[in-house]
């Protein structure tokens, strides 16, 4: 293994840990191995951690939320908004690693909807079988498919500012097909409609507005 893949491969831990283990998990993960000096904030001076990280004293609490592997806060930083003391490799660490936690777990959020969707049926029918039904989950896929191929074999500062805005866009787009798919099972406070939620709110403290329809760079 080069030490070029071997870099590579180390982000996919990121993905992998969200997927398996959930957002809590993985976002104390990528806290406790970038951000020497606590985690990085957006621009606007927030960002939101799992609750007791090394580094989230250093903020007042906007919102505390539940999910289904722990709980996270929403800080606003006490320093001016704008004034970044972190370099910036490890900013570029930490908005790459950010992106392959947010696809794991919207991989996760696939495999949430297809366990679902398997077990509800209309009439004889799985309901995963029904054309809409599938032709939403394959939409969602193709998305998915994408970022996977735009975030293979990246390292921090081989994506922009950009690109990575434009794949966290794509993600929380993908995120909003999946969640129509499960109904009213995505507005329980304890399921995966809930982490998703977070997961755009951190899209948009570190890379602004992630609304539908915007991919930008990701094409």
């Amino acid at each position: 293994m080069t030490g070029r893949t071997a870099a590579a491969d180390a982000w996919i831990r990121y993905r992998r840990t969200a997927r398996q283990d959930g957002l809590v998990r993985a976002l104390t993960l990528l806290c406790e191995t970038v951000g020497d000096g606590g985690p990085p904030r957006g621009p606007g001076g927030h960002m939101v951690v799992p609750a007791g990280i090394a580094g989230a004293d250093t903020g007042d609490v906007v919102t505390t939320l539940t999910v289904e592997d722990g709980t996270v806060v929403a800080l606003r930083s006490r320093a001016e908004p704008g004034v970044s003391m972190t370099p910036r490799q490890e900013r570029a660490a930490w908005a790459l690693g950010l992106t392959c936690l947010r696809f794991g777990l919207s991989e996760r959020l696939l495999d949430a909807v297809l366990a679902h969707l398997g077990g509800r049926t209309v009439g004889d029918a799985k309901l995963l079988h029904q054309q809409m039904v599938k032709g939403g989950v394959a939409e969602a896929v193709i998305e998915q498919l994408e970022i996977e191929t735009m975030l293979a074999g990246a390292t921090p500062g081989d994506l922009d500012d950009d690109v990575l805005a434009g794949l966290n866009a794509q993600i929380t787009e993908t995120d909003r097909m999946l969640l129509r798919l499960l109904g009213a099972v995505s507005f329980l406070a304890d399921g995966p409609g809930q982490v998703a939620r977070v997961s755009e709110m951190i899209a948009d403290v570190h890379f602004g507005s992630a609304g539908a329809g915007e991919h930008g760079g990701a094409a």
